[in-house]
């Protein structure tokens, strides 16, 4: 997988932000420039936003209602690949789109990545220098089992795993421990075990029944030892019949040797007198007696040579043998498929003449069972029921609104008799008006009287006011006019002006005063006259109005009443109506749903009698029998198929034994048949390669007798007196019987490797194959006597142990009994749990060798090259040696454990191993390598061969590598770098 470009919609404070991607690309920024927040966005893209209850950051977005982002990636076999994850569920929701627009989801991106998950690509493709520092001080096999935990789960949690389930172990059992759990309960439960035992002896009653339980029970372990052995018996009783033609030979060539007797006879006897006689008798005659036994030779195998047809035949057979089993098979098969056929088709004609369907069992896959039909099935009934249902609801709620029409009725009946008659209603309304109107205009009079006395004590005071104004004015007057005389007099024509001036503006107020006092006066006796003009005339008359007002309102209130009767009564008797017209429109849809429902009854072939109601459980049946019909077929087809298959069969051992012109009766006798065949041939071959062994002898030995004859004529007389005969017809009777012994010893070798002495004893003790039938069939009938004897007693003996275990249920014997069980028990569950902590320790033991058979040469081997790159040859060679930790060489020969390196260097080793398990698992998971600032103690020398080491790496892993050192910036180009801002929200490629 190479990434190529990472589109932020909204994480942490990287909004809308695209950072196109190389295969060695460097993310520069100073410290909380957004390295670590888009390190983040790639593993939740990739493996899902963190929960809330993981302790990892969620990095949401503060100013933006956007979360997530979109990585743009190239997969092998894919092309270009879209990943987008947003807000969703816990983990986001994701959509991974294809060059061809196919669009998929979470389970195809886990395919994608080869199922990894999150916490495994941190710990291996995503990395710092903090996640082993204490590697150097691993040895060989705990490195092997770090390498192994790491390489399945990222971390080394199987090294942990591990440790965990030895200190389980030491915990629960230890062989010298006292303190251990099972210890602890075994030496408890040894103490019980005695006080059980003690308390056993005293129960009277209890050791009669230990002791019939031990004879039962020794009784059933010799019944089934003698079951074992019969058992056994008769399978080799059964083998003895089966090879009952072979071990007839076997005991005849078996019989012959014993009635030969060992001859003392001289090592190629015959060879040396042939050779004598030779030399003896002419070269002629010898020759001449050597052919005739050369020609006897001959004549037997020519009387022993096999048919060439039956020879030719052999593969055939042993092909037929060896198909009898696939015969069988397809015997058994036929008889299963016939069994299954009938119960298919009772089946289906059940379920025909259960539904009533007017089909054929042939015809019932022209049903018609698809989802179309399932669904106008359901469509139909439920809009059936629910019609049905409204009927229903809609006459209780017709026979409701009639009942409440009715009360209504009788509502308004009541409030009719109790309404006055319109004559008296409109006099109590005059009544009622005239008396208002008197009450107003007293109201109005006692009001007017009221503004009257008011308007009377507002004239008063004014009046008064009015006097004193008119002093102050006529003393205002005289003074003015005193100041203006004097101002004439001494000719102060300004003081004359005001004075003038202010006579005006006294005069002014005066008149002004007087005024407002005959406007007031004016207002008095207007409203004397209105009191006066609303003063009633005569007397009052007073009838207790309150009374007659009441009566009024009464009326009012029944006549509103009647009014809001008459009116519901009106609502009442047309929603009376509308449910009558709504049951009209139910009853017809109720006859179309009938319609309906009587089509789907004569589409499906069911009785126009049928039940609509019951149409959905026999749509079910038969969408059944349809597929019993289909598996009908399939089991006919399959039936058809074995008996072809057994007919081809026959009919190839039918033609066989025509053309061999033997009798064919059954297969099974014909494959008995066959095999005596085929053993017989056998004896034959046997037969033919013993007369050829000796042809072959004979003529070296006629040859050598032609050649050497002459020197061996002393000794020919010798030769014969050696071998104790007196003559030479004696000495070859000698010669042939030994030969005849010989060749019957190599048969016997040959038949007795393929039979054991236990069969052969067995055979030998019946004198033909009927009586050994009898004893099978006997010993059968014997099994299984004591099988049901043997079931018998083991009855008995379950009864015994039952009232042996009442017995033991008594007082303190019980108790301590129960207790013994439930040590017992306690010390089965320990004994499990400690066997299932040593079994998962052997298995990951066993994973673990495997693994550093298979795996670990090659990760080591990678890392001590990736090593040699970053030290630049100064270190060589890793080492791992039994029970010893890591050990580096130097160039110089120079061996150092890796605790005793510096730390720069410890840091190189671990990045060298770390390389190495990316690089062993390239192949299956080819995924970008996330480094965050993992050179933080190297010096410069050492940065560049790490940044060398890097690219090579690049050449086959895309890299992602963040720093904010400006150093390892400067050895980037450009095009390979992208320089992140801290303080503003983006990120600029550098130029």
């Amino acid at each position: 997988m190479k990434l190529l470009e990472l589109h932020i919609y909204g994480y942490g404070k990287i909004e809308n932000k695209r950072y196109s991607l190389r295969d060695l690309q460097l993310f520069f920024g100073e410290n909380e420039a957004g390295k670590s927040t888009i390190m983040s966005f790639i593993h939740s893209i990739l493996f899902g936003f963190p929960t809330k209850h993981q302790s990892l950051l969620r990095y949401e977005p503060k100013s933006s209602a956007e979360y997530g982002g979109k990585i743009l990636c190239q997969l092998e076999g894919h092309g270009i690949v879209s990943i987008e994850r947003i807000r969703g569920k816990a983990a986001g929701n994701v959509t991974v789109q294809f060059e061809d627009g196919r669009m998929e989801g979470e389970e195809t991106l886990q395919q994608l990545l080869g199922n990894m998950e999150r916490a495994t690509y941190q710990n291996i493709f995503s990395f710092n220098l903090e996640g082993l520092q204490n590697i150097q001080r691993l040895k060989k096999e705990d490195l092997n089992r770090y390498l192994f935990s790491a390489g399945s789960t990222g971390t080394d949690l199987l090294l942990k795993l591990d440790q965990n389930w030895q200190k389980e172990r030491e915990q629960l059992f230890k062989k010298s421990g006292r303190k251990p759990q099972i210890n602890a309960v075994l030496t408890h439960l040894k103490s019980l075990e005695n006080q059980v035992r003690e308390g056993k002896e005293k129960n009277e009653q209890y050791l009669p029944l230990i002791a019939r339980r031990q004879s039962l029970e020794a009784c059933v372990t010799s019944m089934e030892a003698e079951k074992a052995d019969l058992t056994e018996k008769k399978q080799y009783l059964v083998s003895v019949n089966e090879n009952w033609d072979s071990l007839t030979g076997f005991k005849r060539v078996k019989e012959r040797l014993s009635q030969l007797e060992v001859i003392d006879f001289p090592a190629k006897g015959l060879e040396r007198l042939n050779e004598l006689k030779t030399e003896e008798r002419q070269v002629s005659a010898h020759l001449e007696s050597l052919m005739v036994k050369q020609e006897k030779l001959r004549h037997r195998l020519e009387s022993e040579e096999i048919d060439t047809s039956l020879n030719e035949d052999i593969p055939y057979m042993e092909k037929i043998i060896s198909q009898q089993s696939f015969y069988l098979k397809w015997k058994e098969e036929s008889s299963e498929r016939s069994r299954e056929l009938r119960t298919v088709r009772s089946k289906i004609n059940d379920t025909i003449r259960e539904l009533g369907l007017t089909v054929e069992m042939e015809e019932i896959r022209s049903l018609d069972t698809s989802l179309m039909m399932s669904d106008r099935i359901h469509n139909a009934l439920d809009q059936q029921s629910k019609l049905l249902h409204e009927r229903d609801s809609l006459q209780k709620h017709y026979e409701e609104e009639k009942e409440e029409l009715r009360l209504i009725e009788t509502k308004c009946d009541d409030l009719e008799d109790r309404l006055m008659e319109e004559d008296e209603y409109q006099e109590l309304q005059r009544t009622v008006k005239n008396q208002s109107s008197r009450q107003a205009s007293r109201d109005q009079a006692h009001w007017m009287n009221l503004q009257v006395k008011e308007a009377e004590e507002r004239f008063t005071r004014k009046k008064a006011s009015f006097s004193q104004q008119l002093l102050l004015i006529g003393a205002s007057l005289l003074l003015l006019f005193g100041f203006g005389a004097w101002s004439i007099v001494t000719g102060n024509w300004l003081v004359t002006g005001i004075s003038l001036l202010l006579l005006i503006v006294v005069g002014a107020m005066g008149m002004q005063a007087r005024g407002n006092l005959q406007e007031e006066s004016k207002s008095l006796q207007k409203a004397k006259a209105r009191a006066k003009e609303l003063q009633p005339e005569g007397k009052m008359e007073f009838n207790s109005p309150e009374r007659t007002e009441q009566n009024l309102k009464q009326q009012m209130e029944l006549r509103n009443e009647w009014k809001q009767r008459i009116l519901s009564l009106e609502e009442q008797q047309a929603k009376l109506q509308k449910l009558r017209e709504k049951q009209k429109g139910i009853e017809n849809e109720i006859v179309q749903g009938e319609k309906r429902l009587s089509h789907l009854k004569s589409e499906l072939c069911l009785p126009s009698d049928f039940h609509w109601e019951w149409l959905r459980d026999a749509f079910v049946k038969m969408k059944e029998a349809v597929a019993d019909y289909e598996a009908y077929i399939h089991l006919k087809e399959e039936q058809a198929y074995v008996v072809h298959k057994m007919n081809e069969y026959k009919e190839g051992c039918q033609e066989w034994f025509h053309r061999h012109s033997f009798t064919f009766t059954t297969v099974e006798e014909a494959l008995i048949k066959l095999k005596g065949i085929m053993q017989d041939i056998e004896k034959r071959k046997l037969t033919i390669n013993s007369i050829q062994s000796e042809l072959e002898p004979l003529s070296l030995e006629i040859e050598k007798l032609s050649i050497e004859v002459r020197k061996v004529r002393d000794e020919s007389q010798t030769l014969i007196e050696s071998a104790g005969c007196l003559v030479e017809a004696e000495f070859r009777e000698k010669a042939l019987r030994v030969e005849e012994r010989n060749e019957l010893t190599a048969q016997y070798s040959g038949m007795k490797t393929r039979m054991t002495k236990r069969t052969f004893d067995t055979f030998l003790r019946f004198d033909s194959q009927e009586e050994s039938r009898k004893e099978l069939t006997s010993l059968s009938q014997r099994i299984d006597e004591l099988a049901a004897e043997l079931s018998a007693h083991q009855k008995e003996l379950a009864s015994i142990s039952y009232e042996i275990k009442v017995l033991e249920e008594g007082k303190s014997y019980s108790s301590i009994l129960q207790e013994f069980q439930g040590k017992k028990a306690e010390l089965q569950e320990l004994a499990y749990e400690w066997s299932k902590y040593t079994l998962a320790q052997v298995s990951l033991s066993k994973t673990m060798d495997l693994y550093q058979k298979t795996k670990m040469p090659k990760v080591m081997k990678l890392a001590e090259q990736n090593f040699r790159e970053l030290t630049e040859d100064h270190y060589l060679h890793i080492f791992l040696q039994e029970g010893e930790m890591i050990k580096v060489e130097r160039k110089d020969g120079a061996v150092f454990h890796a605790v005793e390196l510096s730390q720069g260097t410890k840091e190189q080793l671990y990045i060298a191993i770390r390389f190495a398990l990316i690089q062993s698992f390239r192949d299956k998971y080819p995924l970008p390598i996330l480094i965050d600032d993992g050179v933080v103690n190297f010096d410069r020398e050492r940065t560049n061969a790490f940044l060398k080491l890097l690219r090579k790496m690049a050449k086959k892993h895309q890299i992602l590598f963040f720093t904010c050192h400006p150093h390892i910036k400067n050895t980037f180009s450009c095009e390979e770098m992208i320089v992140l801002k801290r303080l503003e929200k983006e990120s600029i490629r550098t130029t």
